[in-house]
């Protein structure tokens, strides 16, 4: 089967990229190599919001949807604290507030998109966070309830990206077993988790029996080789990734999300969709091949 392909547009922003200070050429090379959408930054407080709609105009233009905002909580990307696992109520609150904000900004489009929510400290400490695990749970469990009940009227789907130990808290929430469990405890209709093809290699068993694993919850995946970079250039092997896919009837987006972007934005855009679409056809046949033998 064929699958929606994005492009998560801030991945592309430090090699010359960056949509919103050349938003036509940007959007006019995604839409061209054949992609479906784009994801946007969710930054209602710092992008102002005529050129967020114009941005978002012109992708409609293009034919371009925009099936996720993303969310930034780690500290290189959000440049503050954003931590939904916090045991300080003021900092937890304040990362609670910022996604509701997120949530409004994606119901004020016509089709609200996606939105994704992780566990990321202030500071790493590998090889194991000195906060105690239940804690970490315990206070994330209470802001993804609130967040999803926020949602849910609003009509936006929110998703739990795991985050892998060297970059989020090392020992809480780096799987998509763990992202599973509280999904399944929090137990919204509009609540899931986010498959990052990155954080999934490094904490997760086989890629495709953690697919399966997430079942019906996944919700949205993010699409990098096991080397960060373009789909085809590491040892993930796709042709499976496909296959299994197309058994569990996965219907969201795969965004690109190779960091950074090399050898260019432009010849990441084009050559990962053509490989990923190779891919598609190349599943396509072998299942034909293997209908034509009793």
């Amino acid at each position: 089967m064929a699958y929606n392909y994005s492009v998560i547009l801030v991945t592309l922003a430090s090699d010359g990229g960056n949509v919103w200070e050349k938003p036509q050429e940007v959007l006019e090379t995604v839409a061209d190599a054949g992609y479906d959408g784009v994801d946007l930054d969710a930054e209602p407080d710092r992008i102002d919001p005529q050129q967020f709609n114009k941005v978002a105009s012109m992708a409609a233009s293009l034919g371009l949807k925009i099936p996720a905002l993303i969310c930034a909580w780690g500290g290189w990307h959000a440049g503050e604290v954003r931590d939904l696992a916090s045991s300080d109520e003021t900092v937890r609150s304040y990362a609670v507030r910022y996604t509701k904000k997120c949530i409004d900004l994606a119901a004020s489009l016509d089709e609200p998109p996606l939105i994704e929510i992780a566990a990321v400290p202030p500071q790493n400490e590998y090889p194991i966070t000195s906060m105690p695990r239940a804690i970490l749970r315990r206070n994330f469990v209470k802001s993804t309830r609130e967040i999803a009940d926020y949602a849910a009227p609003r009509g936006v789907t929110v998703a739990i990206e795991p985050i892998n130990r060297f970059e989020g808290y090392a020992g809480f929430l780096n799987s998509i077993v763990e992202a599973k469990s509280i999904a399944d405890e929090v137990d919204a209709d509009n609540l899931g988790v986010l498959a990052d093809f990155f954080h999934v290699n490094i904490e997760d068993a086989a890629l495709t029996d953690t697919l399966r694993l997430a079942g019906d919850k996944l919700m949205c995946i993010h699409l990098a080789d096991n080397n960060r970079q373009a789909p085809g250039t590491g040892h993930i092997d796709f042709l499976q990734v496909i296959r299994t896919l197309n058994a569990m009837g996965y219907t969201g987006y795969l965004s690109l999300d190779a960091v950074p972007a090399k050898p260019d934005w432009k010849t990441l855009v084009a050559s990962s969709i053509r490989f990923m679409k190779q891919m598609e056809q190349m599943a396509a046949l072998q299942k034909r091949i293997a209908g034509a033998h009793p």
